[in-house]
């Protein structure tokens, strides 16, 4: 048994506020935060590791509620494009993959997102099997569905029951560090009888739906032709709604639609850096936040967004949504933060686990130690954080109480090899296209 203490100021996003000069007390064996107060309590614990000073920033880790991380080894090929035409080059390429790409690629995102201090991530892909191998082998904690898409040629096909399958087989593995979810790509990829017979196992097997809904332009035109409504009625006439599914982007979602996300306590995951990119709206968000809509942060896949970095989408989302609203505080800072740690941590549920420092929770914390000359005075530590602080200044990461990043250093994984391998498929990829 190793027992940590982490030093700086401590931003619990939990009832104790923010601790100057504090100290965070972590037990390696079991994984647990035993304690949390001002730094003279370490005298009481006997750290054998003191990681920190008065300086560092210690938060919760960072949760990022939507990506697809094996698309890290497709960056570049597609790019300048967005809705079904982004998509429908994207799958022709996928449906070239082979399971040890999407391994490769969930590798390279992984060590992508513990460097940026993200410690728990939902996924939604194809071969889901080689994403939790290497959930397990990094040492992070994730929620993955694995993808069902029936109308394209080219995207691999994994069916329903492939996905319900796999959400049983694999929740709680890697030592609990993996939970799932069924994955149903969106109402336009799938028929509504899919989307409805997801619903009933839903219901059977307590697995919730993670779903893209109202995502682009050409969704709701879609939608509206099709089936004469909008997406989000669609989603309620079917009974979607009332399994409270984590829907991804809701860009599109109109202003009386936003009590019925909130009447069946939908999850949101927000990507605003991604449907900015693409030209597509600001998600309505501080509506959604006001009707009493649980909205989390994402990232979307590395591909659409380029990384997987939360801090960039923690400034995007505050700059969207005080844009949208045309007010410069619509959104406060720690209300971002909130969305990418206990809100995020609720979406996924997860909240009596993670999301904050508390005692008796998971050990999944981050230790930053950002340059003193771009940060101090600090004077409201929420305005530094989304204001200020970016991915590079995460100096430490634990995960369940275990370090997997120290100093910079990728403690769980050799991060040489796995961008030499991952390359090396990268290429092998670009040559069958």
């Amino acid at each position: 048994m190793v027992i940590y203490a982490l030093k700086g100021i401590i931003v619990t996003m939990d009832r104790k506020g923010v601790i100057f000069d504090g100290v965070v007390i972590i037990d390696s064996n079991s994984g647990l935060i035993i304690d949390i107060g001002k730094s003279d309590i370490i005298k009481e614990h006997k750290p054998e590791i003191t990681i920190g000073d008065k300086n560092s920033i210690v938060m919760p880790g960072l949760i990022n509620t939507h990506t697809h991380s094996p698309m890290s080894i497709l960056r570049g090929l597609v790019s300048s494009i967005s809705g079904f035409s982004w998509l429908k080059r994207v799958w022709k390429i996928e449906g070239m993959l082979k399971p040890s790409d999407v391994y490769m690629g969930s590798l390279m995102s992984i060590v992508c997102m513990i460097k940026s201090g993200t410690t728990t991530f939902a996924d939604h892909y194809f071969y889901a099997e080689e994403i939790a191998k290497a959930v397990e082998e990094t040492g992070i904690r994730a929620v993955i569905a694995k993808t069902v898409i029936e109308y394209s040629e080219y995207a691999p096909k994994h069916s329903l029951k492939d996905s319900t399958s796999f959400a049983i087989r694999y929740h709680g593995k890697a030592d609990g560090r993996i939970l799932t979810m069924i994955g149903i790509h969106s109402i336009y990829s799938c028929s509504l009888e899919t989307v409805k017979e997801a619903i009933e196992y839903s219901k059977v097997h307590d697995k919730p739906i993670h779903i893209h809904l109202a995502e682009s332009r050409d969704e709701i035109k879609y939608v509206q032709g099709k089936y004469g409504t909008t997406p989000i009625k669609l989603a309620e006439k079917i009974g979607l709604l009332k399994v409270k599914p984590l829907i991804a982007h809701a860009a599109y979602v109109r202003s009386e639609e936003i009590p019925l996300l909130a009447k069946y306590q939908v999850k949101v995951a927000y990507a605003p850096f991604t449907k900015m990119r693409g030209g597509q709206e600001i998600a309505p968000v501080v509506e959604m936040l006001k009707a009493g809509v649980k909205v989390s942060l994402a990232t979307d896949g590395p591909l659409s967004s380029g990384d997987l970095d939360m801090f960039k989408e923690m400034k995007f989302m505050l700059a969207a949504q005080n844009y949208r609203y045309s007010s410069p505080s619509a959104l406060e800072p720690k209300e971002v933060i909130k969305a990418a740690t206990i809100n995020a941590a609720k979406n996924l549920g997860l909240g009596r686990i993670v999301g904050s420092i508390r005692k008796g929770k998971a050990a999944d914390i981050i230790v930053l130690k950002p340059d003193p000359f771009k940060v101090m005075p600090i004077t409201d530590i929420y305005y530094t954080i989304v204001y200020s602080l970016c991915s590079s200044d995460v100096d430490t990461v634990f995960i369940n109480g275990k370090p997997a990043m120290m100093h910079r250093k990728i403690l769980t994984v050799n991060e040489e090899n796995i961008l030499k391998n991952t390359l090396l498929a990268a290429e092998r990829l670009r040559s069958r296209l």
